[in-house]
């Protein structure tokens, strides 16, 4: 008899041990634990990959220029009384002051007579629009964030 009542409180701790163990998740709800994982993991979608599509949006249309600039935006301009020469002068603006449009409409700047020239640049592009033969030319740096985006203005004019 005393076998059996050791087995019996044995036979209950089991039991109990097994009540206790971790459920494996229900399988309805796995699936979108993962969905949710798989999409937090996966990059955002941009609007533009190609770097001349976007900024030909981008310099005719302020509300694209809105989104896609940077907060703050790095602005950089001479300043002509500086001495003993002008000198730049690197400002943070927070996105709430900057002037808008912050790039001219490139296409009307060619038909204008401005050059626009992009390029490379260090982690992405640069768009010079310049009136030739004079100091009137601006820098725009663009990087990808995960977007193109607009992070710095260089205005050399004087």
């Amino acid at each position: 008899m005393a076998f059996i009542r050791t087995l019996v409180p044995a036979s209950a701790l089991i039991l109990a041990l097994a009540a206790c163990k971790p459920q494996a998740p229900d399988a309805a709800a796995a699936p979108v634990r993962t969905a949710q994982a798989s999409s937090a993991a996966a990059p955002a979608q941009c609007p533009d990959a190609d770097f001349e599509h976007f900024v030909q949006r981008f310099s005719a249309d302020i509300a694209v220029q809105e989104k896609a600039t940077a907060d703050p935006l790095t602005m950089i301009q001479l300043d002509p009384n500086a001495q003993p020469e002008p000198a730049p002068v690197t400002r943070q603006v927070p996105l709430a002051e900057v002037e808008w449009p912050v790039m001219p409409n490139l296409e009307a700047a060619r038909n204008g007579g401005r050059e626009v020239v992009v390029s490379s640049d260090a982690g992405g592009r640069k768009v010079l629009v310049r009136t030739p033969d004079t100091g009137d030319q601006q820098a725009y740096s663009f990087a990808q964030r995960p977007c193109w985006t607009l992070v710095k203005v260089d205005d050399q004019s004087l």
